[in-house]
Formats: C-alpha cells, structure tokens, sequence
C-alpha cells in the first residue's frame, strides 16, 4: 500500500511479495480486509501490553496510551486513511474498547458504557479524531487528546 493503492493490488502479488503461497493466504483469509483486521488486531494488543498494569486504567490514560500508540503508527494510519481503510480502524479499536469494558478496566467511565450504542459511538467518535490529527501532523499532544475525549464522553448530557 506504500506503492500503489490498496484496489490495484493482488492477491498473486501480495503473496509473491510476502513469500506466500495463495493456497496459505486463502487458509487463512478471505479478502485484504481479513488480513489488514489481523494486523490492526496484532497491532492493537501491543497497545494493551503497554496499559498501566493497575485493576483500572482512567478514560484520560486510557485515551492517552491510544494517541501515543497511534503516533507511533502514523504510516498505517496514513495509509489506511488514503485506502479508505478506517472502517477497520473502527472495528478493532471496539474489540479492544469492548474486551477493557468486559474486564472492568476503565475507571470513572460514565454510565452509558454498557449501551452497545455508545460503544459505537465512542469508537467512531475517536477514530475519527485520530484520522483528523494523523492527517494533520499530529500537532497536539496525546495528552491533550486524551484528556478532550474523556471530558468529551464524561460531559452530562443537556
């Protein structure tokens, strides 16, 4: 995808690329999309392994931890962003959001954190903001990211 568009790719030549056979690619994936999921998910479990090891983590930390996470991977944010890709980002940013939240791992999170609607939501809401700040430079700090996010989703409702 850093050469040409994700469409233009196939599935021969990723193979080729990657010294795999297709009949290896097909075990074990159907399309691009399964293994680019794979990946994020890989991708997103080194982004648990560095979470404080404490019984909770709050939504400002947690969020924190995501930003840096997220500027240290900037290229496939890019990427993914320019392939029209961040449907994946979604998806495995609830998987994680939704394993933390079966873990009780998030401390001081609002009530609406068990309604499936908000996990959509939430997820949405922060993909989007990280696609916006990839694409941006990466001008503000994770900190301050964080921080908007949890005051964002903490804020009571008018």
């Amino acid at each position: 995808m850093m050469e040409k568009p994700l469409a233009t790719i196939s599935i021969t030549e990723l193979c080729q690329r990657a010294h795999a056979s297709r009949t290896y690619f097909y075990r074990h994936y159907q399309n691009f999309d399964q293994i680019i999921a794979a990946y994020q998910t890989h991708n997103m479990l080194r982004y648990l392994r560095r979470l404080p090891r404490t019984d909770q983590v709050t939504l400002p930390e947690l969020m924190t931890h995501y930003f840096e996470h997220t500027k240290t991977e900037t290229e496939t944010y890019q990427l993914l962003i320019k392939n029209n890709k961040l449907d994946v980002l979604v998806k495995t940013f609830q998987t994680v959001f939704q394993l933390l939240i079966k873990q009780d791992r998030i401390g001081g999170h609002g009530p609406n954190i068990t309604n499936p609607y908000y996990l959509l939501f939430f997820s949405g809401g922060v993909i989007n903001i990280a696609a916006n700040w990839v694409s941006n430079g990466c001008v503000e700090s994770p900190q301050y990211l964080g921080q908007m996010i949890a005051h964002f989703a903490l804020s009571p409702s008018n």
